[in-house]
Parts: C-alpha cells; sequence; structure tokens
C-alpha cells in the first residue's frame, strides 16, 4: 500500500494542480515524462496556431476563420491519432499526451471560439452568432468522425 502523504518515495506520488488523478495514485496519472511530452507538444501546437492566424490574417478572411480552421483541423487530427494509436500495446505511453494534450491542445481553441461568438452576439450580429457555432461544432464534429475513419483504417 502506498504512503498517505504526498511527494514521499514509495508508491507515493507529487501532486499537481493539472494532473489531480496523480493525488489518487490512479492508473492514469501522468509521468515526469508524460508532462514534459505535453509540454513540448503544446510548444509546437502553439506555433503552429500563431502560423495559421498569421496566414489567415493575410488573406480577406478575418479571425473567425482561423479559429474555424484550428478547430477543426484539431478534431480531424486528434479523431486520427486517437482511432490509430489508443489502446494498441505497441503505440508509445508518450504519443497521445504529447499530439492530443500538449500539440491539439495548444493548436485549438475553445476560449477564442467563445469570445468570438459573445462579441458577435454583442455586436447585434445574431445570424452569426447562431450560425457560427453551429457550423464550427458540426464541422468538427464531421472532421473527427473522419479522422476517426482514417485513422481506423489498416
Amino acid at each position: 500500500m502506498g504512503r498517505a502523504a504526498i511527494g514521499g518515495t514509495g508508491n507515493s506520488v507529487v501532486a499537481s494542480p493539472l494532473f489531480v488523478t496523480d493525488r489518487l495514485n490512479l492508473s492514469t496519472s501522468i509521468t515526469g515524462r508524460r508532462r514534459f511530452a505535453v509540454a513540448a507538444g503544446g510548444a509546437l501546437g502553439a506555433v503552429g496556431r500563431a502560423f495559421v492566424a498569421d496566414v489567415v490574417g493575410r488573406t480577406d478572411f478575418n479571425v473567425l476563420w482561423a479559429t474555424f480552421i484550428v478547430n477543426v483541423a484539431g478534431s480531424l487530427i486528434l479523431g486520427y491519432v486517437v482511432a490509430r494509436h489508443a489502446g494498441r500495446s505497441r503505440s508509445s505511453p508518450f504519443l497521445i499526451p504529447f499530439v492530443g494534450v500538449g500539440v491539439l491542445g495548444a493548436f485549438t481553441t475553445f476560449s477564442l471560439f467563445s469570445a468570438e461568438v459573445f462579441e458577435l452576439a454583442r455586436a447585434g450580429d445574431w445570424v452569426a452568432a447562431v450560425a457560427y457555432p453551429l457550423l464550427s461544432i458540426g464541422a468538427g464534429f464531421v472532421a473527427a468522425l473522419l479522422g476517426v475513419r482514417f485513422g481506423g483504417s489498416k
């Protein structure tokens, strides 16, 4: 049986505000190497998101489209990666934390999406305030399904 105190040796673990399950010593706890994989992936995802924002910013599109593109692309990629690698013993234990949590967590953005919908409503553009989230969620769902379909095929 593990120690009750946090941070000792043996079966005890160091608590982290990001990974509450560590305190419970569950099989889903994230190791230090997985945390590093998340951080490294997050750095890449943030750069990717900035790149998309820069490219879309140089076009006639506005920031709504940059958010739409990264969120739908992230749904497609995550669907693929999860279908392709989740539960497979030959996959790296760092792949899902690196790609799913790190890269795609930083690449996609729900908070900016929510702020954009709020701004559309505040500006009185009710058609866009309703259509944008419906289109985004619908496209993200379809993209995730396509990713799962492509990722699940061999």
